[in-house]
């Protein structure tokens, strides 16, 4: 086996490993205290800083996630996990504080915890083909 084959298998079960562990993290550590949503201006703030800090291209403009960025509307990850991925990720361009503050990173966060759950698929009547 080639040093390159064994790297691309050592990725390939390192990146699983990784998904499994950051939502297992997110599980245990959902809402705790601190990690409740500042409504009004916070939110707004971390809006403008969503669209100028350009999250919008890779995971929508509502955090719906897109071909290239997941999901991260309404992210169950604490604000501890969520600044730990967006500071030292090779998954996404990595935001150092020199770019994005602690405090903008924490505006960020609290818009995408105020995005609402979007309505089950059943009660969205154009998808009702009865």
């Amino acid at each position: 086996m080639s040093a390159r084959s064994r790297i691309y298998r050592a990725l390939g079960l390192a990146v699983p490993v990784l998904l499994l562990w950051t939502l297992g993290c997110a599980v245990a550590w959902a809402d705790e205290p601190g990690d409740e949503v500042r409504e009004g201006d916070d939110a707004d703030e971390g809006l403008a800083l969503y669209i100028s800090q350009q999250c919008w291209q890779c995971h929508g403009y509502e955090g719906q996630g897109g071909v290239a960025g997941v999901r991260i509307a309404r992210t169950v990850l604490p604000y501890e996990a969520f600044a730990r991925l967006v500071r030292f990720t090779n998954l996404m361009p990595a935001y150092s504080p020199k770019v994005l503050s602690d405090d903008q990173l924490r505006q960020i966060y609290n818009y995408v915890r105020s995005i609402p759950e979007p309505p089950p698929l059943e009660e969205i009547p154009e998808l009702d083909f009865d």
